[in-house]
C-alpha cells in the first residue's frame, strides 16, 4: 500500500468512528430534539462503515489479505448501507410516524436485498471472492448511492419540520451535514471496485485522484462537524430558554409568597390600626384616659408596621444590578442594614478565579443572599448577620450565619423561603447544608462549582 492509501484507509476508518460516537453521544444528550432521536440508524451505518475501513487498513499491515472473510465483509457494508438506505426513507416520512412503522421500514429495506444477493451467490458460487465483488458494487450502487441522496435531501426536509423557527440559526451547519450525505451517495456511483461488467468496468476507484478512502473520511468529517455543531447550538439555545423559565418560575414564586405575607401580615396589622382608631375617636369625649392608653399602642402598631414595610421593600428589590460578586454581596448587605438597623459582617478568603461566575449565576446567589437575610429580619430575632465567602480551588464557599434564636429542625423544610433557597441552588449545581440548633442561631453553607 502507499502512503496516501495508508493514510485515507486510517482516516476513513477514524472518522467514522468518531461519527458513530458522536451520533451516540448527541442522542444520549440531546433527547428533546427530535431530529437527534431520529439518528439511530446513520449511527448504525457509521459504525459499520467504521469497522469495514479498519478491517481494511489492519489486514495488509498485518500480511493478510483481509481479517473479515471477504463475503462477511461484503455482508457487513450490505448491512451498514441498508441503515443508511432505510434513515433516507426515515427522513421522508411525517414526523409524526409511529416506532412500529419505522420497523417496517427498515425491515423491508433489508428483506428487498435478500433476492438480488442472493442472485449474486447463485452466480458466482463457488467463487467467494467474485461473490463478494460483486455483491460489493451491487450494495454500492443500489443501497448507497440511492440512500445518501435520499438522506441529504431529506435531512434538508426534515429539518424544516422538527427545527422550524431555529433552523435558521444552525442553517450553515445544517448545509455541511446535507451536503456531505448527498456527496456520500454520489461516490458511490463511480468510487467502486473495478469489476468486469458495466458500470464498474468504466466507473471505478481508478479513476479517482487521491485513495477513495480519503475522500469518503472528507464527506464523514462533514457530517461529524456539522452534527455536532447543529446540536450543540440547539441544544444551547434549549437549555438557554429552560434556565429563562425557571428564572421566571422562581420570580414568580417570590412574587406570590410576598404578595401573601403582605396581605396576611402589613394589611392585616393596617387594617387592625384603622379600627382601634375608630374606637379612639368615640373614648376621646367619654374616656380620655383610655383613649390615649390605645392610641399608644396603635402607634406602636403603626411602628413595628413601618419596619415590616421596609423590609418587605428590602425584599421586593429582586432585580440585581450585574455586579461582580462582591460588590454585589456588599450593596445587599448595606440596604439590609440601612432598612433593618442589624450589624452585617463580610469576610472574604482566597482568591478568585480567572473565569467569574457568569450573570445568571450570580444573579442565583444573589437572591439566594437576600432570601436568607429577610428570613433573618423576619423570624430570626437576632442582633447581627456574617457573611463568609472563601474561594477555593474547584468551588466557592458562601456561609451565612446570624445569632438568632434559630429554627427547630422540622421547621426547616417549611416556607417559601427556604423551598426558593433549595430550588436556586439546585439551579446553581450546588451542594446546600442548613444547620441550626434554639439559641444558636441559623447557618447557611452553599459550595458552588466553578
Amino acid at each position: 500500500m502507499t502512503t496516501w492509501t495508508v493514510l485515507g484507509r486510517f482516516c476513513h476508518g477514524l472518522v467514522f468512528s468518531i461519527l458513530s460516537l458522536t451520533i451516540a453521544f448527541l442522542q444520549y444528550r440531546s433527547r428533546r430534539i427530535l431530529l437527534a432521536r431520529r439518528l439511530t440508524w446513520l449511527g448504525a451505518f457509521a459504525l459499520c462503515e467504521a469497522v469495514v475501513a479498519w478491517n481494511d487498513l489492519l489486514a495488509p499491515l498485518l500480511v493478510r489479505e483481509t481479517l473479515l472473510p471477504p463475503v462477511t465483509r461484503t455482508v457487513l457494508l450490505a448491512c451498514g448501507y441498508g441503515w443508511l438506505l432505510a434513515f433516507g426513507i426515515q427522513t421522508w416520512l411525517p414526523k409524526d410516524t409511529s416506532s412500529q412503522n419505522l420497523r417496517w421500514v427498515l425491515v423491508a429495506v433489508f428483506a428487498a436485498w435478500v433476492v438480488p444477493l442472493g442472485i449474486t451467490l447463485a452466480l458466482t458460487f463457488p467463487n467467494w471472492e467474485m461473490t463478494a465483488l460483486t455483491g460489493e458494487i451491487l450494495v454500492r450502487y443500489g443501497l448507497a448511492l440511492p440512500g445518501g441522496i435520499l438522506a441529504g435531501v431529506g435531512m434538508r426536509r426534515q429539518s424544516y419540520q422538527t427545527l422550524e423557527a431555529r433552523r435558521e440559526s444552525v442553517k450553515t451547519r445544517l448545509r455541511l451535514v446535507e451536503a456531505g450525505l448527498a456527496a456520500f451517495g454520489l461516490l458511490n456511483l463511480v468510487l467502486v471496485p473495478a469489476a468486469p461488467f458495466f458500470p464498474a468496468n468504466v466507473f471505478n476507484v481508478n479513476l479517482a485522484p487521491v485513495p477513495a478512502s480519503l475522500l469518503r473520511a472528507l464527506v464523514g468529517a462533514f457530517w461529524t462537524v456539522g452534527l455536532a455543531a447543529t446540536h450543540i447550538a440547539i441544544q444551547t439555545q434549549i437549555e438557554q430558554w429552560i434556565e429563562d423559565v425557571e428564572r421566571i418560575q422562581a420570580l414568580s414564586a417570590d412574587r406570590e409568597r410576598i404578595s401573601r405575607d403582605l396581605h396576611d401580615g402589613i394589611i392585616q396589622s393596617i387594617y387592625a390600626s384603622g379600627l382601634m382608631l375608630e374606637t379612639i375617636q368615640q373614648l376621646i369625649a367619654t374616656e380620655p384616659e383610655k383613649a390615649e392608653a390605645q392610641l399608644a399602642r396603635v402607634m406602636d402598631s403603626l411602628n413595628q408596621t413601618i419596619q415590616d414595610i421596609r423590609r418587605y421593600i428590602f425584599d421586593l428589590r429582586s432585580d440585581m444590578p450585574d455586579d461582580e460578586l462582591e460588590p454585589g454581596i456588599r450593596r445587599l448587605l448595606r440596604d439590609f442594614h440601612i432598612n433593618t438597623l442589624l450589624e452585617t459582617d463580610l469576610h472574604i478568603s482566597g482568591e478568585p478565579p480567572r473565569r467569574p461566575l457568569t450573570f445568571e449565576r450570580r444573579r442565583h446567589l444573589f437572591q439566594i443572599v437576600r432570601e436568607t437575610l429577610t428570613n433573618t429580619s423576619k423570624h430570626a430575632h437576632a442582633r447581627g448577620v456574617s457573611v463568609a465567602l472563601a474561594y477555593g480551588v474547584e468551588a466557592l464557599d458562601l456561609t451565612i450565619s446570624d445569632d438568632g434564636v434559630g429554627m427547630e429542625a422540622l421547621m426547616l423544610g417549611r416556607g417559601y423561603g427556604l423551598r426558593n433557597i433549595r430550588e436556586r441552588a439546585r439551579l446553581l449545581d450546588s451542594t446546600l447544608k442548613i444547620e441550626s440548633a434554639p439559641g444558636e442561631g441559623v447557618m447557611l453553607h452553599l459550595t458552588i462549582p466553578y
